[in-house]
């Protein structure tokens, strides 16, 4: 977590203290400078001294970064007294923002990217299609493709070679997940008739396996994820239901309902102790997989009627992408950038999963964002959409490290185990590789 030095904490306290005797004026200048539903504003004690007040409150600004990129929370409320003091305190304003700007990129410097920047390695090309879902196998040497040309692809990650095509899906596959031991992949696609549109392939000799969920007509399995044992099966579906299935009986364990519409996202933490799951109704749901218990709800109302009610309200945009952190104690979502009423939303938002609340916001991409991915090594996270973007961030900070530019949007991303490698998946048929450069 970012932090500043006790002697500009002492700088600040001097500048800022005429400004912060008491609970209102403290709130005034927050307000202007943040917004009034901030979430850093819940934390603070509006109440104490100002000589408690101000270093509790310089600590949690800075704690949560910037409220958009390149403007720290800190500076942008040194910037609102800017407005409202003489000369010669401006001037130490100017001084003690460069100060604090330094020192925050100083430490983003230290911990963003592990050597440097993502380039562009390599490009597979191969799809007829739009490249919905990619995925990295375990020990990092494979990757797999879904496309709208209802193939699954299989390439040498390292030499760019393709390996095998899999073909059985009648229609787009959306969605692709390897196995924890890397010896099978989960595939699922729009529609299948007379079929499942859920199946298991065997990576050594690129044979289906088994099939999910036969039936007349089987729609909309939106993504599939292994559990961390390889014992279970999670998948989403446009039905609003999540579906869990034991591997090796292939019969469906339970349902999970509670989403109002297709559930697009689902995945694991990495102990597999709870499922994250994210829908066009705009809801993030924790759940107790293995109970069925719904933990919590996230972006709506967690009582029954205020949910039902919400799930008419389309002003907050949809879930298109959840994804958790390793350590598992941060989940960030992504989904539409506005509502159908018009209103803006942030495309990224990071949530605290032990309390849960909304913590942060990424903004910057200029459309809907389609796919997040938390790097397994580093404190980072890559997002991708319709802006054709794909943008890499500090998730400590909110600081914008990279933005990658392509000609198309993007579907999918996927980082490798090292987390050297990033795998983007998007709508001209390709498959691009980046990494880091030194």
């Amino acid at each position: 977590m970012a932090e500043i030095s006790g002697v500009i904490i002492q700088e600040v306290s001097l500048v800022l203290s005429p400004f912060m005797w008491d609970k209102q004026q403290r709130q005034s200048y927050l307000f202007i400078a943040l917004g009034t539903n901030a979430k850093v504003l819940n934390r603070l004690v509006w109440d104490t001294p100002v000589d408690v007040f101000i270093p509790q409150m310089v600590k949690e600004l800075v704690a949560f970064g910037e409220i958009a990129p390149e403007k720290p929370a800190l500076c942008i409320l040194l910037e609102v007294i800017r407005e409202n003091v003489g000369l010669d305190n401006q001037v130490k304003i100017d001084s003690l923002i460069k100060k604090i700007r330094e020192e925050l990129a100083k430490q983003e410097k230290q911990v963003n990217s592990p050597d440097g920047l993502y380039k562009n390695l390599t490009t597979l090309n191969g799809h007829l299609d739009s490249v919905l879902s990619v995925a990295i196998s375990p020990d990092g040497k494979i990757v797999a493709s879904g496309s709208s040309d209802h193939t699954i692809k299989l390439w040498d990650l390292t030499t760019g070679e393709l390996l095998t095509t899999l073909t059985g899906h009648s229609s787009p596959v959306l969605t692709v997940d390897f196995s924890p031991d890397g010896q099978t992949l989960a595939s699922a696609s729009k529609m299948e008739l007379h079929d499942g549109n859920i199946k298991l392939w065997n990576i050594s000799t690129g044979r289906l396996k088994q099939t999910l969920g036969s039936s007349l007509v089987s729609l909309g399995t939106n993504c599939v994820v292994f559990s961390p044992d390889g014992q279970t099966l999670a998948t989403a579906h446009f039905d609003a239901i999540i579906r869990l299935w034991h591997l090796s009986s292939g019969k469906q364990l339970r349902t999970l309902r509670g989403h109002g519409y297709d559930v697009n996202s689902v995945t694991f933490n990495c102990d597999g102790r709870f499922l994250v799951s994210g829908g066009i109704d705009g809801a993030i749901m924790i759940w107790d997989w293995r109970s069925g218990e719904r933990i919590s709800i996230l972006n709506r109302p967690s009582n029954f009627w205020g949910s039902m009610l919400s799930w008419l309200d389309r002003s907050v945009g949809s879930i298109r992408a959840v994804a958790i952190s390793p350590n598992g104690q941060t989940i960030a979502s992504g989904g539409t950038n506005v509502g159908e009423n018009g209103v803006l939303n942030p495309p990224i938002k990071l949530w605290n999963t032990s309390t849960p609340t909304e913590y942060r916001l990424l903004t910057g991409h200029e459309g809907s964002v389609n796919a997040i991915t938390f790097s397994p090594t580093e404190k980072i996270i890559a997002s991708g959409g319709e802006d054709n973007k794909i943008r890499i961030w500090n998730y400590q900070t909110a600081a914008l490290l990279q933005t990658l530019e392509l000609k198309s949007l993007v579907n999918s991303l996927a980082f490798s185990p090292n987390g050297k490698i990033l795998v983007s998946g998007t709508d001209d048929s390709k498959i691009r590789v980046w990494g880091i450069s030194s």
